[in-house]
């Protein structure tokens, strides 16, 4: 199994690129590989990300968007790593660098989730969801969908959105997480980071 982190975002918001930024004396990006490194569930952790940011990453296993999907956000990052596997069975965590806090704990029990509903639902996607809306960036996706995502990625909506609508996908609440909600928060801007690390600090 394998985990990508998807970190091509051009940050415009946050005023420089997220997985470079700073908590608990990591950046984003080295953070997230040390929490997926400990839950033991993945052979392979890829970063997807854009060709001008790729060289900046201390890591080796780095993906670059492909050039005919430059630019058209989390789902070019998906696809980018997804069309190069030679399995047709795979399953891949997906996890958006700007969640830095995302817990060992929550990829386990949401791994758990997907097993438990996967042969009786046909499950092609299992993420967490918070006050109904799915977080489809923190999430587990089947090989299945690539056919999907190229289709939305030739289309007028590259929201996420709509590939989970035409898929089977099924999503477990946040809040089953016995955690600070902190675990999951997203951090746009630079008041969204001093904000998280306020919280972690009370």
């Amino acid at each position: 199994m394998k985990a990508i982190i998807l970190a091509g975002g051009q940050s415009e918001r946050f005023g420089s690129p997220k997985a470079f930024a700073q908590i608990e004396g990591q950046s984003f990006y080295q953070k997230l590989i040390h929490m997926l490194e400990t839950t033991n569930l993945f052979n392979d952790i890829i970063i997807s990300t854009n060709e001008s940011l790729s060289t900046q990453f201390d890591y080796k296993n780095v993906v670059i968007d492909m050039k005919e999907h430059q630019n058209k956000g989390p789902l070019a990052g998906i696809y980018s790593v997804m069309q190069q596997a030679e399995e047709a069975d795979n399953v891949y965590f997906v996890i958006s660098v700007d969640t830095p806090m995302v817990t060992h704990k929550a990829v386990s029990q949401l791994y758990q989730f997907m097993v438990a509903n996967l042969i009786e639902e046909q499950l092609d996607i299992a993420g967490f969801q918070s006050e109904g809306y799915p977080i489809p960036t923190i999430a587990f996706y089947h090989q299945r969908v690539l056919p999907v995502i190229e289709t939305v990625l030739n289309s007028d909506d590259l929201s996420m959105k709509h590939v989970y609508q035409q898929v089977s996908a099924d999503w477990l609440d946040v809040t089953t997480i016995q955690s600070p909600s902190y675990w999951y928060s997203n951090v746009n801007k630079v008041t969204d980071l001093n904000q998280l690390i306020a919280e972690i600090t009370d």
